[in-house]
């Protein structure tokens, strides 16, 4: 990932295993200048990334300032798949921005995602003769749950220990590994595949001056 540069991320791996702390730590680093964040279980640990709303028109015209990070925390009291077409609608329309999903498999699905969704994943790198650009940064704990279109177009796919032989298996067949490697990896510890090289990376998330529960600014790569 490159400041400046849209990408597509995805980050996997079972609770605990460090996956929302890495991604914290990359918007660390990145520092985008504009980002929405679908923050599905309103979750603490991202409290501080970006205002929360509650409120869909809040939200709507906090995305519409030329610097923002806000957060949407949708209605579990609502339709959850309109709530989430709305906002892939809204960082197509805004666009130049980056777009943070958390738990991406309870709004999409393996075979089946909705259309705002794969429009952001399939075209929204560059659009409107390049005028606009999107970023994507997707979480899950389990990837067999995921809309494959995204998984196939992400630049990192990021990899914290999975839960299920399914997942592992899957996973590791694509990465040409044994898959008690990705069932077995320590609390996070994590394995990464990137476009812009062949072999796979292999690290240990760490912080500096934060929790664990809060991501703090990562002493160092593999």
């Amino acid at each position: 990932m490159r400041r400046g540069q849209p990408f597509a991320v995805a980050a996997f791996g079972a609770r605990g295993t460090g996956k929302t702390a890495w991604c914290l730590q990359q918007l660390d680093a990145l520092k985008p200048r504009r980002l929405m964040v679908w923050d599905y279980k309103h979750d603490h640990t991202m409290a501080g990334v970006g205002q929360g709303f509650t409120e869909w028109p809040a939200f709507v015209a906090a995305c519409c300032r030329p610097t923002f990070a806000a957060r949407y925390l949708p209605s579990h009291g609502h339709d959850m798949a309109e709530q989430f077409a709305a906002f892939c609608e809204l960082a197509w329309r805004e666009g130049n921005l980056l777009m943070l999903v958390d738990e991406l498999a309870e709004v999409t699905k393996a075979s089946k995602a909705p259309a705002e969704w794969r429009r952001c994943v399939n075209v929204g790198r560059s659009y409107d003769g390049g005028m606009k650009s999107l970023s994507i940064m997707g979480m899950s704990q389990r990837p067999a749950e995921v809309d494959k279109s995204f998984i196939g177009n992400c630049d990192t796919v990021h990899c914290g220990r999975l839960g299920y032989a399914s997942d592992a298996k899957a996973m590791a067949s694509a990465w040409g590994i044994a898959h008690a490697e990705l069932m077995n990896l320590p609390d996070l510890h994590w394995v990464e595949k990137r476009a812009d090289r062949p072999e796979l990376a292999r690290g240990v998330l760490q912080f500096s001056g934060a929790s664990k529960g809060r991501a703090g600014k990562p002493k160092g790569r593999a």
